[in-house]
C-alpha cells in the first residue's frame, strides 16, 4: 500500500467502532494513532455529517419546512435550482429554548429572469423567529411555541412539480 494515493482507496462501509484514524503531530516529528471515539468524543452524528433532504412542491403555492433540536447552533440551507427558477436561502443561528426566538442571521433570495415575467420558482416568506443585528443585543419577544421549526413560502409557477432541496449543520 505505499505510495497509495487516499483517493485510490476503497471506502470502507463495516463498522467503524475502534477504528484508528492517523494523525501527525503540530510539527510533524511524530505520528500517532486515535480511536475515533477518542478523536469524536461529545460530538453527534450531525457535527461530523450535514443532514440534508428535499420537498417536492407542487404547482402552485408551497409551505415546506424542517425542524432541529433546540439548544444548538446551526448552519441551514435551502437551494431550489430549475430552468428560469431559483430560490436560495442560508442562515446561522442559535436557540436555546423553543418560545424564545432563534438569535442569528438569514438570506433569502429568488431568480427573476426578467421584469416581464414572475420567477418559476418564488421564495414569497422565510422563517420569522430568526432575530439579531450585527453588533446588536437583540430583546425580541417571539409569540410562537416551535422556533425550531424552520417555514418557507414557495410558490412554484413552473406548472409541474419541483423539487427544492434543505440542509442543515450542527455546529455546537
Amino acid at each position: 500500500m505505499a505510495n497509495t494515493k487516499i483517493s485510490a482507496l476503497p471506502t470502507f462501509t463495516g463498522d467503524t467502532t475502534g477504528a484508528y484514524l492517523v494523525m501527525d503531530n503540530s510539527s510533524l516529528t511524530e505520528t500517532f494513532k486515535v480511536p475515533k471515539e477518542t478523536l469524536f468524543s461529545g460530538y453527534t452524528t450531525n457535527v461530523v455529517s450535514p443532514v440534508s433532504g428535499s420537498w417536492t412542491l407542487s404547482a402552485g403555492t408551497n409551505t415546506v419546512s424542517f425542524t432541529v433540536t433546540a439548544g444548538e447552533s446551526y448552519v441551514m440551507w435551502v437551494n431550489g435550482n430549475i430552468p428560469n427558477g431559483i430560490v436560495n436561502w442560508n442562515a446561522t443561528v442559535t436557540l436555546s429554548n423553543t418560545n424564545v426566538p432563534a438569535i442569528g442571521v438569514q438570506y433569502g433570495w429568488w431568480y427573476d429572469p426578467s421584469p416581464s415575467t414572475t420567477g418559476t420558482l418564488v421564495l414569497t416568506a422565510i422563517p420569522n423567529q430568526i432575530v439579531g443585528t450585527a453588533g446588536g443585543i437583540s430583546t425580541t419577544i417571539y409569540m410562537g411555541s416551535t422556533s425550531n421549526v424552520f417555514t418557507f413560502g414557495i410558490t412554484n409557477n413552473s406548472g409541474a412539480a419541483q423539487i427544492v432541496y434543505y440542509g442543515y449543520t450542527k455546529v455546537s
